[in-house]
Parts: C-alpha cells; structure tokens; sequence
C-alpha cells in the first residue's frame, strides 16, 4: 500500500495525510517517553494508556506493525508485565524513525518500506 492509498482510504489527499502523520509521529514519541518514565516507574495505568494512545492513532492511520506492537505492549501493563517491554518499547521507536524518515524524504519506497508500514509495496510512488 502507499501513501496515496492510505489517504484515499481515509478520504484525505496525499498532503493531509503526510501532515497527520507528522502529528502522530510527535505524539507517539510523547506518549513513548510517558510509556518509560512509565516502565521505570513500575506504573501499569500510565504505561496501558499511553500504549493504547499510540495502538489507537497507529491503526487510524494504517501503520498496521505499529498497531501491533503498540497492542502489545498495552496487553504486557495490563497483566503488569513491564519487565517484559523495553524489546517492545525499542521496537516501536524504531518503527516510528522509518516512518519519521520516509516523511523527511518524501518518499516511500523500499528503504521505507517494512515493519512500519505492515503492506506497504516496494511499488510506491515519491510524495512530492
């Protein structure tokens, strides 16, 4: 799938979606450095919510292997199993630097395509 497909999907144009996903790609590493502090608290109800704040945006915007390392991440606190999450915590972050930088390049082509994306074909198009 690329970047005019996901925005068609959500009934939005190429430039919207990229400025949505600028949004959420700042949001995710705020509620990722929430779900540390939350971890190095031992505090399960934070680290529930802000995983299943970035498992909710990840889904609405088609990023399919965030979703589900985000999910989770979300279902370890709620059995409050947060020795288990720093690989997931890792795991998340590095997904949200390929999709960081696929939107500094402006473009999804194979290098950017992957874990982040789940469907994404090596086919895409530049978004420029």
């Amino acid at each position: 799938m690329n970047v005019k497909e996901l925005a068609e999907r959500l009934e939005m144009d190429e430039g919207e979606f990229l400025e949505l996903t600028d949004i959420f790609l700042e949001k995710s590493l705020s509620d990722l450095n929430d779900l540390q502090a939350a971890i190095g608290r031992g505090d399960p109800g934070e680290a529930i919510r802000a995983a299943h704040s970035i498992k909710g945006a990840s889904v609405n915007l088609g990023f399919t292997e965030v979703f589900e390392a985000a999910k989770g991440v979300e279902i370890d606190a709620r059995e409050n199993r947060l020795y288990a999450l720093s690989g997931s915590v890792d795991s998340i972050l590095e997904k949200l630097h390929r999709i960081s930088e696929c939107l500094q390049t402006k473009t999804f082509r194979v290098p950017c395509q992957g874990d982040a994306f789940g469907s994404i074909t090596s086919d895409v198009r530049s978004v420029e």
